[in-house]
């Protein structure tokens, strides 16, 4: 009975902790209070139910929120936002995002095609001056055809300064260093970090404001994101101690994993928000907030290449299609986060996981997406679609 008692005592501070934290989302945007829930106790009781053993089951550290039809079905948290002091994940911990940032920066460069300030078939080289090749545009770099070499093996061979290369940086690394393109624009996909720090520039350039003011002047103020930021390395004080911080298992223990030199760039990740935070910027999308409908539809459709060939990739979003549903979607991976987005836009559906344990999330996304669709999965003889390893093991995602 003491040993009971013990353990029932532990798994109460557990949870009161914040191991283990439900949330209650209170933003009228994202979760109105007084709504007929489509969902019955038991469904709720299901989803919660099963989801957390999952999670648990796996160790799994870091946020979680699924949605369907406009209302959240399950929000938690599970473990700590910074294991040196045991910090517990709240409701608002900002994450950083990884490549789930470039849909944001795919946003912002949409929005300055929206109001006449570039086309996104404009030449990059109209907007920056000193942008090395005159055959690559604004599109190239948004769907990941341009052919433009790795940025971040210029930063480790000739970055020699004790600060952290900016945007600006990364263009005069290459300006200096000459590359050439692995390929003719247009002609392949090859994801690249490199093209979305160029849009991150673009859009200095072309608004006259830093890529951290853009955004949240643009787009996190207009959509109430109190938690989300651009994160610069070279200001650490002025950067936010109540966010998590990625780390890495080791032993019995975790380590954490410091800010590295191509933290300094941004638009390809940098960009850190909560999970509810997240959700806010999925309702967006699918009310036409920030952007008109048809640019949301522009961004999620497949590129074509010059053959006529598709790829799964829009500008800012990856495109899956499961159980007959278009998907689009973002995953993440940078020093110690993994992360994940997907909108299941016909079927008005949201997963977002967030992980800073450095943990392969593949198979947590399946199980997730399986789980939130267990109904029709069941009532079909179609074996659910997996998801694809290699869009996890890309560093940004």
């Amino acid at each position: 009975m003491v040993f009971l008692l013990a353990a029932i005592g532990l798994l109460s501070l557990a949870v009161h902790s914040g191991y283990v934290t439900e949330h209650t989302p209170s933003t009228p945007e994202t979760q109105p209070v007084e709504t007929v829930s489509r969902f019955s106790d038991d469904d709720l009781h299901f989803y919660q139910d099963t989801i957390t053993q999952l999670l648990l089951r796996h160790r799994f550290n870091g946020s979680v929120l699924l949605a369907r039809d406009g209302e959240i079905i399950l929000s938690r948290s599970f473990g700590f936002a910074d294991f040196r002091n045991h910090t517990p994940l709240q409701p608002d911990t900002p994450f950083q995002l990884a490549s789930i940032s470039k849909t944001f920066t795919a946003a912002a460069t949409l929005i300055l095609h929206h109001e006449g300030l570039i086309d996104i078939d404009d030449r990059v080289d109209k907007h920056i001056p000193e942008f090395p090749w005159d055959n690559i545009t604004v599109r190239h770099l948004l769907n990941h055809t341009s052919g433009i070499q790795n940025y971040m093996w210029l930063v480790e061979r000739y970055w020699n300064q004790e600060h952290k290369p900016n945007n600006e940086d990364m263009l005069q690394l290459f300006v200096e260093h000459p590359r050439h393109l692995d390929f003719w624009p247009g002609t392949r996909f090859a994801y690249s970090n490199t093209g979305y720090g160029f849009l991150g520039l673009l859009i200095e350039r072309v608004s006259g404001k830093s890529f951290s003011e853009f955004l949240h002047e643009r787009i996190f103020e207009p959509l109430d994101m109190q938690n989300s930021f651009v994160y610069d390395p070279n200001r650490p004080e002025i950067m936010t101690t109540n966010r998590a911080f990625g780390f890495r298992p080791w032993r019995h223990t975790h380590l954490i994993i410091p800010d590295v030199r191509h933290d300094g760039v941004t638009g390809d990740k940098g960009i850190y928000a909560s999970i509810f935070d997240l959700y806010t910027w999925d309702q967006a999308m699918k009310n036409g907030k920030i952007l008109p409908e048809e640019l949301w539809e522009k961004a999620f459709e497949y590129t074509t290449l010059r053959n006529g060939r598709q790829v799964r990739y829009g500008m800012g979003w990856r495109i899956q299609n499961f159980m007959d549903s278009h998907v689009v979607h973002h995953p993440g991976r940078w020093n110690g986060f993994r992360t994940s987005m997907k909108r299941f836009v016909e079927k008005d559906a949201t997963l977002i996981l967030l992980n800073n344990t450095n943990r392969n999330i593949t198979h947590l996304v399946e199980s997730l997406q399986n789980i939130l669709f267990l109904e029709e999965i069941n009532a079909t003889e179609k074996a659910p679609v997996k998801e694809d390893p290699q869009e996890y093991r890309v560093l940004g995602g």
